[in-house]
């Protein structure tokens, strides 16, 4: 086993995934996302 320090979280995503006979599906995928704020939205704008 690997002691490997990460920053940030994992995710699963759903990514479109074209096979060799043209076909697309939909596939999941773990990614690793920072540890950054959310983007506020304005309301009062």
């Amino acid at each position: 086993m690997h002691d490997t320090q990460m920053s940030g979280r994992l995710e699963l995503r759903w990514v479109p995934v074209t096979d060799e006979r043209g076909r697309t599906h939909m596939e999941a995928c773990w990614i690793t996302v920072g540890d950054q704020a959310a983007p506020r939205i304005n309301a009062a704008a």
